[in-house]
């Protein structure tokens, strides 16, 4: 066999023989003879400069410096350009080019370097590319996926032969998942582009051989990557000697030659050539070939830049340094910073390892054999090798170092066993025990190959075992500090680095390692002193000297051993708590204990936290802390140390004035005071028994599945490195609802709820940043069951309420205490209180049972903001910062459509929030298991991924409507109705996301039972997942948006689309740190921009809405929450792309005193001073004729100056650029102003025109009446649809509609006075809570009440109000409205006529209060009839019929509706008695049906089947004709939409919805008369005409409905849609419940009189329509039922009294209420006096549920029942008895109970009875005499006021 053949055999066989491959290579030839490479010497000249340099220069000063910095200053000073991206860890460099930049620091060439920041890594390379080309010394920093954005350009770059270094930390390429730390792969990504590559192994090396890069490359003239390790060796501090300044000036000198002819090889029209042809096959190889001879001569080249680092600062280095013994026979062979692990460990072991040794490499590209083979011990004594590397290339048979040393071995006929290995991906730690297994692994008979280290491989078993040892040299001190995300730990001890590393001969080392948490994150800072330099680059995990645990909730968090392991025998432990010695010995868990026991700690204690308060320092004790280390550690003298730091104290802090600098100095002092030893029994602990682990676990109400125990708590609990290869996914995918389960307990305080002052408004749920707080409605049987603190108040907001109640609960493990909702609260209702008080309050109990409530949202409007905050959250307890503005956009979008969504989000913050895994924030619901599907691909392409997923989901989408087709085509006949129904039904409705939703829920189950029947129908099943349309959104940030992914949002919503795109604006690279973005506004200071952005915003908004075909808004939610719930409901309603920019305050804004915590004001702010705008463009109303640009933002009134301010990134160039800062913030506040201004021009001009149009297109003719202005004041966006109704009824007759628009809109006075004197001003006002004013009516509230406003400042203008409001708020009912009208009527406006009032509460909501006010308005402006020609109106419906088709009909429900069935429907009276009274009760098993006592219901009856059918015959109508209605109208109701978003019969709409059978209006007969004969439509219009008054009382008393009147005009037949557009929908009947919830669980009971009358013209025996239905109704049906808020007041004792009188079927309240008393008597609680007064017509027939009351009175409950029996004997006749009688008879009974004992007084019954009621009641109370009851009548109609006032009457009358 030949080599080659070998060579071939290799590569077949792979890396699993790789051992014994490398063997038979060498084959038992000898070694072959090594060539030694020439030595490089120094040209003599160059060498006398150097070492002249270096004694002019001196040598460098040591200090404390990170990896990325050493290399930037380096680049900084040998570059005259750099082009800069943020990406970690290389941001870093930039920011420090920057800042250098930014203060005037000159380079070598004594100029300031230019930074330049581009949109992209890409970007970057091809300006640095650009600059290159002109012979400029350009640089760039990246790493990652940036780096690999480079590749074309350094093709290009090296492939021109041009000189250049990129600094490159490298860091692991996101694959199955991203990650920003450090290991290789992107550097070998890129071994092939033609750069050279040198990597450094350690700080030092970072900074030498930066140097050693430029000069090589300027030699050479090949570009250089210089490389290390990201994290490990970039952001590692070690104490390294710098160059001096002046030494880079003496570089460059002698460089000149180099650089003169790289600057002559530049594009120059003075020495022209072209750059970049084009070549074709017979040259391009020939020229490729051509470059050998300048890589050959990369390593002499490298070598001599060594030598030049050596001259100028002694320090020594190779291409490729072997450390240990001379005749090794195990070698390691490594690159970075892992190189210094092995040397530590080498020299630790001495003659143990003395067969052991390490090869560094440093030049890897190119590679030198020679110099490989040259530095390796003798070959023919190395038995066994070990490549370690820190990559993996899952498709080769090794990784390329392996390879390469394989290859440079076999040439050399090395006998050596070679061995992969890879280690320290994405940073994981290697560390001395490591080394030790590698090592061992070599020693073994056979080993393993390919190896890992680092974790358990119990897949592919190719891990190797090992243990934790110290290697660390003697003298060096190890500590850790663990600390929190905010405390200040981690500056605290760079610092202390900083104070040692400069003050005394110590090595100091230090490296910070941070949990994935932006808030409340673990901190560990490990750090390490000594007298020699420290080699290893790995965490401290065994031998360390101190640790400091600076948050107590760690130490029951995390477990001991975590904790303590690396603690070495005897060390030192302090503790920050305020525990004492006592305490702690219960306070420690027990394994905590055992621990320090056994290893003997000193345990000190400080209560950190009380002096960091006592001392005004607040949460910071990051100095407190390193004062106790420097008393305890020993590392420098005590008083040394302190004095050191107040030293650094004054440095740090002297910006910020004397009183930072004197309380932190305080502090320090205080800390040695209030340090103390902890005495405890060492030997008890010690030797305690308990088990290690079980104390750790969490307590949870029911038990997690096996991944949340395997493997979430071990992510959570810092425990993640014991996860085995077998628990993880390969490909990356994770489940969801995973940070539901940390329970992390890190806010020192959560907010709690004052439920009295609570408005429930929802505002402190819908700005929460981590969904922590959220309200909750419970049924009276749910609060049976909850804790006694879950105090709640009974739901407010109309019917949709009610049986609910109401509860604010933050949970106190999950909350950050970020303030956040405590702030926003409009009312103050809620309170910080320390988090472990509210546990002990049980808080904790609380959440934990809200937790089982189960979620009400489908109750509510998603797309209101109280309706949002209803649905389960789908995004909660992120690990975003505290405060972070981001989430709450992101959490609503999951509230509104979280069931169906589909995100790709872009790297950034919001994919660390939401992505990390173990941390994964996106959850599933609890009740249906769907969820947020969550994607994230890249940075920069996260819109072309976004729309790839759309085209995608659409084109399956397709398919599956083609395989629905297919299979009703040829199996539809096999297929169930039902099935073949909803398929139908889903061809039609399937592009409707909320009913696709619905379908695919109904169709499922069916589609999985019906496969079998036909291939067709499996196919469908195949594709069920598609049934749902998901809404698809892409989520990002400003630098996303802005910078790199423009282009592939630009193209995405240029496509047309229905994208949906969210852009999470913080103005920098938040995640990166606080770069600058195209977003960042003029005159910010950001990283990347510290002399301040210069340029202005890029106005986002602006160039998409360009498009025109684009909907896009700019939303703040704390500024205007309606208007963003608005925007992004219209958004994903809108069928094209959107865009939606939402404002978003970062910590990078870095805002003074209230951090993040006043974040939602800060969105006011922004909104108020027009920094941030509000507006809308959408499309889609240009097609109706409207203005698409709505400014929802059209008033400043707001300091810009004052608002920018508050922000440190504004006010620290005041500090440092006063002059800079002036002009910068000058523009930027005059730009502000002209861009409002065009913002309302852009508006106000395209309204008038619409408004015109819209005027001309709707009536022609001179309108006699004055034009008005309608404003209106809407919180929910109700009253906001009223005043557009309004506005179309205006527009029909004429009336001329000026404008529409919000309060807020003429908060100016000026404007206000004129809109009311040139025209009439309409106000129409909704009230939120007790009396509060909706979000888009404050200003205008505030401007008109003003104490500044003049007294008759709208003297002149004229208006009237319609007030919109719940009368259940009694104390506020239309509280705004009344307001508005009593202020405006005291500035001298006139109101033209008496307000209309729209009630909630009333049976039509308010369109009863509407109708009725209506015809008055008319009446005052003398507003024409509408223009009317007779025709036929335009229908509101569109009817498609479906011949053929089938259906399952499923039953209408009206909104806010249940289904109930009926139990018993049994008569009460004797069958032969002229009443029909009934017992109607309805099941509510299975149902959610809350209701509250004194609640009612409405019942939406039917029309009889008989009745129906009379009505189809002679229309002409087929009843089981299958039909779609669509709603064409925007004035048609929401019943009318919810009824007909699924196809239904036309016997459906006549027997559930036409209201065909009630009291016909007179507007119906005029609409009637359009489809009339010419007679009948005469006599028609003659009824509804003031003419026909007589005609119509005439018909009227025959009782006739709205049939009757078709009948009776019978020519008149309109078309179903027209029917639909005339007849009103059948309304509900509202009905008193009778039975109490907790009495008789599982039903509601009802006391319905059938009622009859007999019409007056033809005595004809007539029945209402719903007692009518309920008569014939059988037990079994279903009935459509909503529970109606009650009117009652109750007293809060059940002790109070309660007087009730109960007339007729009125009694069935009272029976409910004598029901709650006796329930609450079996349970042991006191109950007070019940007196009934019962009046009916007679005691035999009408005393309804006489055995009953019996039972109540034996039981003790029911006091007495007094009976006034109207018709019976001996009374009657001639005399009739009424409640009254009676209760003039017994006044006792009503006075000493309500007066002598405060009860309360209920009256039921007829509305005609309560005069005569009531004067009884004061007759009673004025007959009882003495003292405190009123002696006169007026005494007592004074005491009956304030009997009501107080809440103590309650009447429902009907």
């Amino acid at each position: 066999m030949t080599d080659s053949s070998k060579l071939a055999a290799v590569g077949i066989a792979g890396a699993a023989a790789g051992a014994a491959l490398a063997l038979t290579l060498a084959g038992g030839k000898k070694i072959a003879k090594v060539e030694k490479p020439e030595e490089v010497k120094l040209d003599p000249r160059i060498a006398a400069a150097l070492d002249a340099a270096r004694k002019e220069c001196g040598e460098g000063k040591w200090g404390p410096d990170d990896g990325a910095t050493a290399a930037a200053w380096v680049a900084y000073q040998m570059s005259d350009s750099a082009f800069i991206f943020p990406i970690t860890p290389s941001t870093l460099l930039a920011e420090m080019a920057d800042t250098w930049s930014a203060g005037g620091v000159q380079n070598a060439f004594q100029q300031v370097t230019k930074i330049t920041q581009l949109q992209s890594e890409a970007g970057a390379a091809g300006s640095m590319h650009g600059a290159l080309s002109v012979g400029s010394l350009a640089t760039t920093f990246t790493a990652s996926q940036g780096l690999l954005l480079m590749i074309p350009n350094m093709y290009k770059i090296a492939g021109e032969l041009t000189p250049c270094v990129m600094h490159v930390p490298a860091r692991a390429v996101a694959g199955q998942a991203l990650s920003i730390f450090g290991d290789q792969n992107d550097i070998q990504a890129v071994r092939s582009t033609g750069f050279a590559i040198l990597f450094g192994c350690t700080v030092q090396e970072a900074l030498d051989l930066a140097l050693a890069a430029h000069i090589a490359t300027l030699r050479s003239r090949i570009p250089f990557v210089h490389t290390f390790d990201g994290f490990r060796t970039s952001h590692e501090i070690q104490k390294v000697q710098a160059f001096p300044k002046d030494v880079f000036k003496k570089v460059v000198e002698l460089l000149a030659p180099e650089i003169d002819a790289h600057r002559a090889r530049g594009l120059n029209p003075n020495h022209p050539h072209a750059r970049g042809t084009a070549q074709c096959d017979d040259i391009y190889f020939q020229a490729v070939e051509a470059s050998n001879k300048y890589y050959l001569n990369v390593p002499k080249y490298v070598e001599e830049a060594f030598l030049w680092i050596e001259k100028l600062c002694g320090r020594k280095y190779k291409l490729y340094e072997y450390f240990g013994g001379p005749r090794a026979k195990y070698i390691i062979v490594v690159m970075g910073s892992g190189a210094g692990v092995v040397e530590e460990y080498l020299e630790k072991m001495g003659d143990k390892a003395k067969d052991c040794g390490v090869l560094k490499i440093r030049l890897y590209r190119p590679w030198s054999e020679k110099h490989v083979l040259a530095e390796l011990p003798p070959l023919s004594g190395i038995k066994a090798i070990a490549v370690c590397n820190k990559m993996k290339d899952p498709a080769a048979p090794g990784e390329p170092l392996y390879m390469d040393m394989c290859a440079t071995l076999q040439r050399a006929n090395c006998h050596a066993t070679v061995v992969n290995g890879r280690f320290g991906l994405s940073s994981k730690d290697f560390t001395p025990g490591m080394v030790e297994a590698v090592f061992k692994n070599l020693k073994a008979p056979v080993p393993q190959h390919p190896f890992t280290i680092g974790f358990d491989d119990d897949v592919t078993h190719y891990s190797l075992p090992y243990r934790n040892i110290e290697t660390v040299a003697e003298g060096t001190k190890q500590c850790i500090f663990w600390g929190f995300g905010s405390d200040g730990t981690v500056g605290a001890n760079k610092n202390t680095i900083k104070i040692i590393a400069q003050n005394t001969p110590l090595y100091a080392q230090g490296y910070f390692k941070y949990d994935a948490l932006k808030s409340g994150g673990v901190t560990m800072s490990h750090l390490r002193f000594g007298p020699t330099p420290i080699k290893g680059s790995y965490l401290i995990d065994a031998g360390c000297d101190y640790l400091a645990i600076h948050k107590r909730e760690y130490i029951a968090t995390f477990f001991a051993s975590t904790l303590l392991g690396p603690l070495k025998e005897g060390g030192t432990l302090v503790l920050n708590c305020p525990w004492s010695d006592e305490d702690l010995d219960q306070t420690l868990p027990p394994p905590f204990r055992k621990i320090i026991g056994q290893k003997k700690l000193r345990v000190c204690a400080i209560d950190a936290s009380a002096v960091a308060k006592r001392t005004g320092m607040g949460k910071l004790i990051n100095n407190i802390m390193t004062a106790v280390f420097f008393e305890l550690s020993g590392v420098l003298p005590t008083e040394q140390a302190l004095a050191l730091l107040k030293d650094a104290v004054k440095k740090t802090y002297k910006n910020k004035g004397d009183a930072i600098v004197n309380q932190n100095i305080a502090a320090v002092e205080a800390a040695i005071a209030a340090l103390r030893d902890v005495k405890y029994p060492a030997e008890a602990w010690a030797s305690q028994d308990c088990d290690m682990f079980s104390f750790y676990e969490k307590p949870r109400t029911e038990k997690p599945a096996q991944y949340v125990t395997e493997i979430l708590d071990k992510v959570q609990m810092m425990r993640g490195e014991e996860l085995k290869v077998s628990q993880m996914e390969a490909d990356g995918c994770v489940p969801l609802s995973q940070t539901r389960y940390a329970k992390r307990g890190v806010a020192e305080c959560i907010p709690i709820v004052d439920m009295d002052k609570c408005i429930q408004c929802n505002v402190c749920s819908a700005i929460c940043p981590h969904a922590v707080i959220r309200p909750f409605l419970l049924s009276h049987a749910e609060l049976l069951d909850a804790p006694k603190t879950f105090e709640t108040r009974k739901a407010t907001g109309g019917n949709a309420y009610a049986g609910l109640h109401y509860r604010i609960q933050a949970s106190p493990q999950d909350c950050t205490g970020c303030e956040v909702c405590t702030n926003a609260c409009p009312v103050g209702a809620l309170s910080m209180v320390s988090r472990l008080q509210t546990l002990d309050n049980g808080h904790g109990k609380n959440w934990d049972y809200a937790m089982t409530i189960p979620n009400r949202g489908k109750r509510f409007d998603a797309n209101s903001l109280k309706g949002s905050q209803f649905q389960e959250p789908l995004l909660e307890f992120s690990g975003a910062c505290e405060g972070c503005g981001e989430t709450p956009y992101a959490k609503l979008v999951t509230q509104m459509f979280g069931k169906r969504l589909i995100v790709a989000n872009a790297t950034g913050c919001s994919s660390i929030w939401g992505g990390t895994a173990g941390w994964v924030p996106y959850a599933k619901s609890t009740e249906s298991n769907k969820g947020t599907a969550w994607g994230n691909s890249l940075f920069e392409d996260n819109a072309e991924y976004g729309l790839g997923q759309l085209l995608a989901v659409k084109q399956k989408r397709r398919l599956l409507r083609d395989r629905v087709e297919a299979a009703l085509a040829r199996a539809g006949g096999s297929m169930s109705l039902a099935l073949r129904s909803l398929l139908e039904q889903w061809l039609e409705f399937g592009e409707d996301g909320i009913i696709s939703e619905r379908l695919s829920d109904e169709l499922g189950p069916l589609l999985e039972a019906e496969k079998s029947k036909a291939k067709e129908i499996a196919e469908v099943c195949r594709l069920k997942d598609m049934i749902t349309k998901p809404t698809m959104w892409m989520f990002g940030g400003d630098g996303w948006a802005n910078d790199i992914g423009f282009g592939g949002i630009d193209h995405a919503i240029a496509s047309g689309n229905p994208v949906k795109i969210m852009v999470m604006d913080t103005e920098v690279y938040s995640n990166t740190g606080g770069q600058s973005s195209k977003a960042t506004p003029m005159g910010a200071v950001a990283k990347f921009a510290q002399a301040g952005r210069e340029q202005k915003k890029k106005d986002l908004g602006a160039m998409a809405m360009a498009y025109q075909h684009v909907y896009v808004a700019s939303v703040a939610i704390g500024a205007n929450y309606k208007q963003t719930v608005e925007a992004f409901s219209e958004a994903e309603k809108y069928d094209g792309p959107a865009l939606l920019i939402c404002y978003a305050p970062c910590i990078e804004h870095r805002f003074f005193k209230t951090g993040l915590s006043a974040m939602s004001l800060d969105q006011r702010d922004a909104v108020e001073c027009g920094y941030w705008p509000l507006y809308r463009f959408n499309p889609a109303l240009r097609k109706q004729g409207q203005n698409p640009f709505l400014l929802d933002s059209k008033h400043v009134t707001g300091d810009v100056m004052k608002f920018l301010s508050r922000q440190n990134r504004y006010a620290q160039l005041v500090r440092s650029n006063p002059g800079v800062a002036e002009k910068l913030q000058g523009q930027l506040s005059v730009y502000l102003k002209e861009r409002h201004q065009a913002l309302r021009d852009k508006a106000a001009e395209e309204m008038k025109q619409d408004v015109s149009s819209l005027m001309n297109g709707l009536s022609k003719a001179t309108s006699s009446c004055e034009p008005i202005v309608i404003a209106f004041g809407s919180d929910t966006g109700v009253t906001e649809q009223v005043a557009k109704k309004f506005a179309g009824l205006c527009s029909e007759r004429g009336v001329v509609v000026r404008r529409i628009c919000d309060l807020d809109e003429l908060s100016d006075l000026d404007d206000l006075k004129g809109a009311g004197k040139d025209s009439l001003l309409v106000v129409m006002c909704s009230t939120c809570g007790h009396g509060d004013f909706p979000q888009n009516s404050g200003l205008f509230w505030s401007a008109i009440s003003a104490s500044t406003v003049a007294p008759k400042a709208l003297e002149g203008a004229r208006f009237c109000s319609f007030a919109m409001g719940d009368r259940s708020y009694h104390d506020s009912f239309c509280e705004a409205a009344k307001k508005i009208e009593a202020r405006m009527v005291e500035l001298g406006a006139k109101s033209v006529l008496e307000m209309g009032i729209g009630d909630d509460r009333d049976e039509d909501k308010w369109e009863t209060g509407f109708t009725a006010w209506l015809p008055k308005f008319w009446a005052s402006i003398k507003a024409p009839e509408p223009q009317d020609d007779g025709a036929p109106k335009a229908p509101l419906f569109e009817i498609k019929y479906h011949d053929g088709a089938a259906l399952a009909p499923s039953q209408i429900v009206p909104p806010g509706c249940q289904l109930l069935t009926i139990q018993e429907n049994k008569r009460m009276t004797p069958s032969e008695y002229e009443r029909d009274i009934r017992h109607f009760s309805l099941n509510t098993n299975g149902v959610d049906f809350p209701f509250d006592l004194g609640d009612a219901v409405a019942i939406y009856p039917e029309n009889l089947d008989d009745d129906v059918e009379a009505a189809l015959k002679f229309l002409d109508l087929e009843g089981d004709k299958v039909i779609t209605v669509n709603c064409i109208s925007p004035n048609v109701s929401e019943r009318h939409r919810r009824a007909f978003d699924q196809r239904v019969t036309v016997r459906q709409i006549l027997s559930t919805m036409l209201d065909l059978f009630g009291r016909p209006s007179k507007s119906f007969c005029n609409d009637l008369a359009r489809f009339a004969s010419t007679a009948d439509a005469k006599a028609l219009r003659r009824l509804a005409s003031p003419a026909g008054a007589d005609e119509w009382t005439t018909l009227v008393d025959s009782c006739p409905s709205f049939f009757d009147i078709m009948k009776k005009y019978s020519s008149a037949k309109p078309a179903l849609e027209q029917l639909l557009s005339i007849v009103p929908l059948m309304k509900p009947r509202i009905y008193s419940i009778a039975s109490d919830a907790h009495y008789a669980p599982g039903q509601v009971d009802f006391t319905v009189v059938i009622n009859q009358w007999k019409s007056k013209a033809g005595q004809e025996l007539k029945t209402g329509l719903c007692t009518k239905f309920i008569q014939a109704a059988s037990v079994g049906k279903k009935v459509p039922c909503a529970v109606v808020c009650g009117t009652f007041h109750f007293p809060a004792e059940d002790t109070t009294p309660m007087v009730m009188v109960g007339l007729g079927t009125g009694i069935a309240p009272i029976r409910s209420f004598v029901q709650d008393k006796l329930y609450k008597k079996s349970k042991g609680i006191k109950t007070g006096p019940m007196v009934v007064f019962y009046g009916c017509r007679r005691y035999q027939e009408e005393l309804l549920y006489k055995e009953e009351w019996e039972m109540y009175k034996r039981e003790g409950v029911l006091t007495s029942l007094v009976g006034a029996f109207q018709f019976d004997k001996p009374h009657y006749p001639p005399k009739q008895i009424f409640v009254s009688d009676k209760m003039a008879e017994q006044p006792e009974l009503i006075s000493e109970n309500l007066l002598d004992k405060g009860g309360y007084f209920f009256m039921c019954g007829p509305a005609v009875a309560t005069p005569s009621v009531q004067k009884a009641l004061k007759a009673a109370v004025l007959k009882k005499g003495g003292a405190g009851a009123p002696k006169t009548e007026v005494e007592a109609d004074k005491w009956f006021q304030d009997f009501m006032a107080a809440g103590r009457y309650s009447e429902e009358s009907y």
